[in-house]
């Protein structure tokens, strides 16, 4: 089948070496066992950027890290035709966040397509959004003006709140494998920032491509040109990397806690 955009785009490579064109995979299976493949050839140190959000507000009390991975792969069915629950597995965890709170409210995850139902999940946005809940986690409010998206938000053009709920699964799986798990660390969770990254570590970290350039890249579909200059950013500039992978500056102590146990951060963000 043609490569096409918001589907799952790979850029691999090894600093000093050549790189090969970012590989189109149609489904997420297929790109997990890629990745996969690729971490079990690998003796040294790995970085694995994914782009999606690994975490929540910490005001909503959902769990955090390793915990919300593994919840979430005990809640998510996805089959190898793509076919998958995240819809329902989106108002389920409504229904635990609104019963915590009380109730009374809508959300917080929101939008579904036309013509579908599901329980304790509503179309639109909610109005009001659930009080004591924030839209976005320090990260995505720190990043608001760029245009980056609500993790709550699981449908429509430059939604990330449905490849959250599909892709921390697979980070599970990744974590757990017996022959990756004494090496796999969780960032920022389990790493101290880079603090703690040991130097065998299969680092796996959250990403946002908007955050590099992407112009030079020499492909014709954006998210191909993305994954690839996201890569490559990495590969050419270590000392870049190690900054951008160190506690973000302007963050007070109270937030530094807050983004290592609770809400995760973007690799880059300052």
């Amino acid at each position: 089948m043609r490569p096409a955009r918001d589907r799952c785009w790979v850029a691999w490579g090894r600093a000093g070496e050549p790189r090969p064109a970012p590989r189109y995979f149609r489904t997420r299976l297929e790109a997990e066992g890629f990745i996969f493949g690729l971490l079990v050839g690998e003796p040294g140190a790995a970085l694995v950027g994914f782009d999606f959000a690994f975490g929540y507000p910490a005001d909503a009390g959902l769990p955090a890290g390793r915990a919300l991975c593994a919840k979430l792969d005990g809640l998510i069915r996805d089959e190898p035709d793509g076919a998958n629950n995240r819809f329902d597995v989106a108002g389920i965890l409504n229904r635990e966040i609104q019963a915590a709170f009380g109730g009374g409210f809508e959300g917080p995850f929101w939008a579904h397509p036309a013509g579908h139902a599901y329980p304790h999940l509503s179309p639109k946005r909610p109005h009001p959004f659930p009080p004591r809940i924030p839209n976005g986690r320090l990260v995505e409010r720190c990043l608001g003006s760029r245009g980056i998206q609500s993790p709550w938000k699981l449908f429509t053009r430059g939604a990330v709140g449905s490849q959250t709920l599909l892709g921390l699964p697979a980070v599970h799986r990744l974590l757990t494998d017996p022959g990756l798990a004494p090496r796999a660390r969780l960032w920022p969770f389990e790493t101290g920032w880079n603090q703690a990254i040991d130097t065998d570590a299969i680092v796996i970290a959250e990403t946002w491509p908007s955050l590099v350039d992407c112009t030079r890249q020499p492909y014709p579909i954006k998210d191909q040109c993305q994954v690839a200059a996201v890569r490559d950013w990495a590969l050419d500039d270590p000392a870049a990397l190690a900054a951008a992978l160190a506690r973000p500056a302007n963050l007070t102590d109270e937030e530094d806690r807050i983004c290592r146990e609770r809400e995760g951060w973007i690799v880059g963000t300052v």
